[in-house]
């Protein structure tokens, strides 16, 4: 029983000893943290000082190497940098700040291959644009064409900048990987993003440029039904009839014609536009054909395709149908054409749409339909109330001519002193009064005189 009793007691003894001896190393503080507590007591040049003479001395915990590496970057000691940070990216782990700071360190030192290391690795694990951005810009600077494709290949096609995807269609035909260039256009031509027009453009020029013009017919009508439809069909006709498709841009006029039965007259400036007048003027006739009644756009659409080829037909066709008349200004825009064109006797066959509703609206169509008929009183009344509107050069001349129609009259002389405030006619009306001086003043003297 004795022996059993001081065993026990031996044991207590042991244990208890075990746990005094425990206690009084818990309780002694840690190296590392009196050391960052000291140097947090320093001026930064000092506590540098000190983390040198203490490196490989004791363990720096997480904290305690971030401000060596810090305080050594700051000192311009990139070694010293470089060993505390990769030590803190052991010990911690990666983190944004850390690799982006090794890779900042490779930089300055000039090593941009180790730079794009780190640069990558804090890419793969925290992604931003900016920094794809700036690692892509290195691989460049580092001709590695194929970690810059296979970088941009990382994402999402439509979350590229539109800089960054023609980088990247550049990269893939560098490559001959010309499927893959194809499905890059044929995403970013079918996303909702803002440039998407322009490689709508680019897929069809890639299309033609393939010997697949049919093939481009099909997108494009395809584009045309879709969102913007309008504005797909006006870019899908520019980009064939740019890379010579004539015949492939008029099926898609026609396509246009019928699946945008209120949008397709925008085809017609498109083919005027580039040279193309014969065609446009084919097209206007088709067009006009499945149309009843005629928007105020399609009237502007009329009345430019009027100016760019001379040819008045469509509008004449379109204003002897009272089924396609539209608003007053359009009109007042229509017949305007056809006084620049052919004067004011081309306005006869359509004079039960002359009306002072029109005139209002386009004073100068009111002031010639007047002059030829002899109204001086209307013709001075539409040319004031023409003068406030700003001219073009050629209504200028027109307005000019009509005024010859009132010379001799009082009109006329009312005109010439003041009652127009535009300074563009108020320069000619001066021009025509003032007798232009001789280019040699010697001439103006009498025979014989000097001078």
């Amino acid at each position: 029983m004795r022996l059993e009793a001081m065993r026990d007691y031996a044991i207590v003894s042991v244990v208890v000893g075990v746990i005094a001896v425990g206690g009084i190393v818990a309780l002694r503080p840690d190296p590392a943290i009196k050391f960052e507590a000291d140097l947090s007591r320093m001026e930064p040049e000092e506590a540098l000082k000190e983390l040198r003479q203490a490196e490989g001395k004791i363990v720096f915990h997480d904290n305690l190497e971030l401000v060596f590496g810090r305080l050594s970057l700051a000192d311009g000691d990139l070694d010293g940098a470089r060993r505390s940070f990769l030590r803190l990216l052991s010990q911690a782990g990666p983190s944004e700040d850390i690799l982006e700071t090794l890779a900042g360190i490779e930089v300055t030192a000039g090593d941009l291959s180790g730079a794009a290391v780190f640069l990558r690795q804090a890419y793969d694990a925290y992604p931003t644009p900016d920094r794809r951005l700036r690692l892509g810009g290195w691989y460049r600077s580092l001709r590695m064409a194929e970690a810059e494709r296979a970088l941009l290949l990382s994402v999402d096609p439509t979350q590229l900048s539109t800089w960054e995807a023609e980088r990247l269609g550049r990269l893939l035909i560098a490559a001959g990987q010309v499927d893959s260039y194809e499905r890059l256009l044929t995403s970013f031509a079918e996303s909702d993003i803002q440039e998407n027009l322009a490689f709508k453009r680019r897929l069809l020029e890639f299309l033609v440029e393939a010997g697949r013009p049919m093939e481009a017919v099909v997108v494009a009508t395809r584009w045309a039904e879709g969102p913007k439809g309008s504005e797909a069909l006006e870019t899908s006709v520019r980009a064939l009839i740019g890379r010579g498709a004539i015949d492939a841009a008029i099926l898609v006029a026609r396509e246009g014609f019928r699946v945008l039965p209120q949008d397709g007259y925008v085809v017609l400036a498109v083919f005027a536009n580039s040279g193309h007048g014969g065609v446009a003027r084919i097209l206007q006739a088709e067009w006009l054909s499945t149309r009843d009644t005629l928007s105020e756009a399609e009237w502007a659409a009329l009345s430019l395709l009027a100016e760019s080829t001379g040819d008045m037909r469509g509008l004449q066709s379109a204003l002897a149908s009272e089924r396609k008349l539209a608003s007053p200004r359009a009109t007042g825009q229509a017949l305007m054409q056809l006084v620049r064109y052919r004067g004011a006797g081309a306005l006869v066959p359509y004079r039960q749409l002359l009306s002072e509703e029109i005139f209002k609206e386009a004073p100068l169509v009111g002031a010639a339909w007047a002059n030829w008929r002899g109204d001086q009183p209307a013709t001075y009344r539409h040319l004031v109330a023409a003068a406030k509107y700003p001219l073009g050069e050629w209504d200028q001349l027109i307005w000019m001519s009509l005024l010859e129609g009132l010379r001799g009259s009082p009109l006329h002389r009312t005109l010439l002193t003041g009652v127009v405030d535009n300074p563009d006619l108020r320069y000619r009306l001066r021009e025509s009064i003032i007798p232009l001086r001789p280019a040699d003043l010697t001439e103006a003297g009498s025979e014989g005189q000097p001078g």
